[in-house]
């Protein structure tokens, strides 16, 4: 009898025990659902991005080569991380500069850019789209290198020669200004594919 009993006791501790867990680790967790707050890596990372960034509104830069060359550069916000502070990053971006060969004005217009001010270059993306009274071109990046007098356009890149009005319009990987001559050459990256031409008049 008293075996028994035993055996009703121990099983009943086991029930018991059973219950106490499903109760503390599965039950409680799923009812206070806000009483803990897992931190994401990508949380982290922008909390980190906020600290450590100065932010600006309605910036101007203005660089000037050894020549004497002046490149101005404005943003409608532009921000440096404190632990990259070579970089500036610059969001909806108009640069211009005058060009020394025929004294004609030169834009670049971009979504973004990003201003290396340790190499004197300046990186533009997004919608990019550079105007000369001999030229409209539009592309995916551009990159100016200020001590080589060069602006390389790469992506997608179409041209439209404004020479003599509306001539033609070229299709090609890449077109180099010299912005010292105004001299502008387009080519293709695989020296097996043409780049394309197509002429208005």
């Amino acid at each position: 009898m008293s075996t028994n009993k035993s055996k009703i006791f121990q099983i009943t501790l086991l029930v018991l025990s059973f219950a106490i867990l499903f109760y503390t680790y599965y039950y409680l967790p799923r009812q206070n659902k806000g009483s803990i707050k897992v931190e994401t890596r990508e949380e982290i990372k922008i909390v980190k991005e906020i600290k450590f960034k100065n932010t600006f509104k309605n910036t101007e830069y203005i660089n000037i080569d050894k020549e004497g060359k002046k490149y101005t550069t404005k943003a409608k916000e532009s921000y440096i991380l404190q632990n990259e502070p070579d970089f500036i990053y610059l969001n909806d971006v108009y640069s211009f500069t005058i060009l020394k060969k025929d004294n004609t004005l030169i834009e670049i217009t971009s979504k973004k850019a990003l201003v290396d001010k340790k190499n004197n270059e300046t990186t533009y993306e997004d919608q990019v789209k550079i105007t000369n009274k001999n030229y409209i071109i539009t592309s995916k990046i551009a990159k100016h290198i200020s001590k080589k007098n060069l602006i390389i356009i790469d992506g997608n890149v179409v041209m439209k020669d404004l020479t003599e009005g509306l001539t033609h319009v070229a299709y090609s990987d890449t077109v180099e200004i010299d912005t010292t001559t105004n001299n502008a050459v387009a080519f293709m990256n695989d020296q097996a594919k043409k780049v394309i031409i197509e002429k208005y008049k």
